[in-house]
């Protein structure tokens, strides 16, 4: 299908949208649309909400129809004068909007039906990751997940109660031959935990990663992260602890703190003890209830106060923002339910909202209380959740 062909066939899936008369499978294809490109979203926000401001403008379908074939008549005349290549862009870029208008009247022939709004298929997120090892094999976990696997050198590694958990030797005296390191793996719609040779234990939310050694040789131990961890590091005066996540080295000799890194931004909170940042030349050492937060395209480390329990409750079960922007708040659900957003004027991303509520409450119920605000409203849809004002 080429490019004038498919936006024809979102211009027609769009107008059913409308009108109300799209089918569950065209649903599906308009969410995949919307999803693959921030530009479908805004285009798609703009022209619905140019059609119904202008809704009586259309009233006289037969009026409304000889409009657009008057417009459709001289975009061709114009266009015909191009070559082929070019007749082609220039269809695919004026399309959309022309075609929409065409099939949302003929859509309209038929009473709109309201389309009941869906949230059977958003459930919340589960303990589920997959445990990548050394020597290539994939392990499913879950909550009830008991297995225990021998690795060389003689570390075990064992899986209950929703974490894996490392133990056996972990000295200094006895060198791996070679460096073997696993991987835990957490998908959107997911939550674990591990317990590593040392003693330390990470929780992991939605959609991240750790990377680490089977066991700790050497002078130091270091991980690398992606995503969202909560970190209680085993005390060794004599081995640093080194988390390293988006260019960032988080170092710690035991202490307990959470880092979230989705973007171009790493956060990290301190809840307890002491740890040193650095990126580059750049460097800052926290305190309990400090956050220091490092942005791409920003110079050096911002540092504030917070309170810091705030941003650890999510491994207890509880969404926590206080003071925060739309669009972080929503994408911490969409990773935790495994939904799309779309916003229909992109600005409300940037609207402040202190929320608390349990990460297990049906999804509907938050958005709700979220709306008590009169500030944004929710539309669910399947799998996507529309933002409007």
């Amino acid at each position: 299908m080429d490019l004038l062909e498919r936006r024809m066939r979102i211009a027609r899936l769009i107008a059913k949208e409308l009108a109300g008369t799209i089918g569950e499978g065209e649903r599906e294809e308009l969410s995949r649309w919307l999803a693959e490109d921030g530009r479908h979203q805004e285009e798609y926000g703009r022209l619905k909400m140019s059609l119904e401001a202008n809704d009586r403008v259309w009233e006289e379908q037969a009026a409304g129809r000889r409009m657009t074939d008057a417009y459709w008549e001289r975009a061709k005349r114009r266009i015909r004068k191009q070559r082929r290549i070019a007749w082609s862009k220039y269809a695919a870029a004026i399309v959309l909007p022309l075609a929409i208008t065409a099939f949302w009247l003929m859509n309209r022939e038929t009473p709109r039906v309201q389309v009941p709004v869906r949230t059977a298929a958003i459930t919340h997120g589960v303990v589920k990751a997959q445990l990548q090892l050394a020597d290539g094999r994939k392990v499913e976990l879950n909550d009830t997940t008991r297995l225990r696997i021998k690795e060389t050198g003689g570390t075990e590694i064992q899986t209950s109660d929703k974490m894996v958990k490392y133990t056996g030797c972990d000295t200094v005296e006895m060198p791996l031959t070679g460096d073997r390191y696993n991987t835990l793996v957490v998908p959107r719609g997911g939550e674990f935990a591990l317990e590593l040779s040392d003693g330390t234990r990470v929780w992991l939310n939605s959609e991240s990663t750790l990377k680490y050694p089977v066991r700790f040789a050497g002078n130091r131990r270091e991980v690398v992260m992606t995503g969202e961890g909560y970190f209680e590091v085993a005390k060794d005066a004599g081995r640093p602890f080194i988390v390293a996540v988006n260019g960032v080295n988080v170092r710690v000799l035991g202490t307990s703190f959470n880092i979230s890194a989705y973007n171009e931004k790493v956060v990290t909170t301190l809840v307890e003890g002491k740890v040193q940042l650095q990126k580059g030349i750049d460097s800052v050492t926290l305190t309990p209830n400090q956050q220091g937060i490092w942005q791409a395209g920003k110079s050096g480390f911002e540092v504030k106060r917070v309170e810091a329990r705030n941003y650890s409750l999510w491994r207890e079960g509880i969404f926590c923002f206080e003071d925060t922007d739309l669009e972080t708040i929503l994408d911490a659900m969409a990773r935790w339910y495994n939904v799309n957003i779309f916003y229909v004027n992109p600005g409300l991303k940037s609207m402040k909202f202190s929320v608390e509520v349990k990460r297990y409450e049906n999804i509907e119920q938050i958005l709700r209380r979220i709306e008590q605000t009169k500030r944004v409203k929710f539309e669910i849809k399947d799998k996507t959740i529309c933002v409007c004002e």
